[in-house]
């Protein structure tokens, strides 16, 4: 027997990287997407990729710490890459995860158990292009592009 869904959602796209993406329904949400590797507006996979990375896994994290009964404090900066590979394209993910007191011995507990529990992290972290790590602080701005 399957699991009862929690929660639905339908997303349809018709048009591959031109036009729309919307979800389906009173939700009313409509994003305008391209390709990264075209000169045209819109949300691109990638972002899609790190929305969903940065949003899941964070929340996870403070479930875990809220149970742990530790401070909720911790924050992600995702980067997504696309390289080429042999036969087309691939996305390499870069989870990194900042803590503002927690020491590495606790924090690595906390990514540990946000890594068992999280759907995103279940989706993605087997793949051997994708990456969770903790960082005492932020590379430079990406928007500065250093």
């Amino acid at each position: 027997m399957a699991e009862k869904s929690l929660y639905s959602t339908h997303v349809m796209n018709h048009d591959g990287l031109t036009g729309t993406t919307y979800v389906e329904g009173n939700e009313g949400l409509t994003l305008g997407v391209s390709s990264s590797l075209m000169d045209a507006p819109g949300t691109n996979p990638e972002q899609f990729i790190g929305f969903a990375v940065s949003t899941c896994f964070n929340g996870t994290i403070r479930l875990v710490e809220e149970r742990k009964k530790l401070p909720q404090e911790s924050t992600i900066r995702t980067t997504i890459d696309i390289v080429k590979d042999a036969v087309g394209y691939k996305f390499v993910v870069h989870a990194k995860i900042k803590f503002d007191t927690l020491d590495k011995s606790t924090a690595s507990g906390v990514v540990d158990a946000a890594l068992d529990e999280c759907p995103v992290a279940k989706l993605i972290k087997a793949n051997a292009d994708v990456f969770f790590e903790i960082v005492d602080d932020f590379d430079s701005d990406p928007t500065l592009g250093e």
